[in-house]
């Protein structure tokens, strides 16, 4: 079950603490110090993966894209994942949230969240939009820091 903490009673230190995945709502210049110091690997995938997924059918996509993701990430390392909304194409068929899971398997692994968040769910996109989606945070073990 996840959860949704306050940014506010939170020190750099104690947002390093959480359990993996943090998804970051917010940017504070303290949290982006500590995520540097402590040696996470800043990793974008949106060029990378449309590399990689170059030449394949959507098929062939969909089933690909989760081991590709895990593949370019750096082995056993802290990742601090930005740039990475490719992986919200409809066409993929992700639950993006269940593969962020999935990398904090491997990797302790912070997501700079590119979409809304509110106390109980994050979104991506636009209702009405093809990509928009809905996550509700206790369905997933994230520790949303809003």
């Amino acid at each position: 079950m996840g959860q949704a903490i306050n940014n506010r009673i939170l020190t750099a230190t104690k947002m390093l603490e959480l359990p993996s995945p943090i998804v970051l709502c917010v940017r504070r210049p303290d949290f982006d110090k500590a995520i540097k110091e402590n040696g996470y690997h800043i990793v974008t995938v949106n060029l990378p993966l449309a590399k990689a997924l170059q030449g394949r059918t959507v098929q062939e996509i969909s089933t690909s894209v989760t081991p590709i993701i895990i593949d370019l990430l750096p082995k056993g390392n802290a990742v601090y994942l930005i740039d990475y909304e490719i992986l919200f194409d409809p066409r993929y068929k992700l639950d993006v949230m269940k593969l962020f899971c999935e990398i904090s398997k491997h990797n302790k692994l912070i997501i700079n969240w590119c979409g809304g968040c509110t106390d109980d769910s994050l979104t991506y996109a636009e209702p009405g939009y093809d990509d928009y989606v809905k996550y509700r945070i206790n369905d997933y073990e994230i520790a949303c820091v809003i």
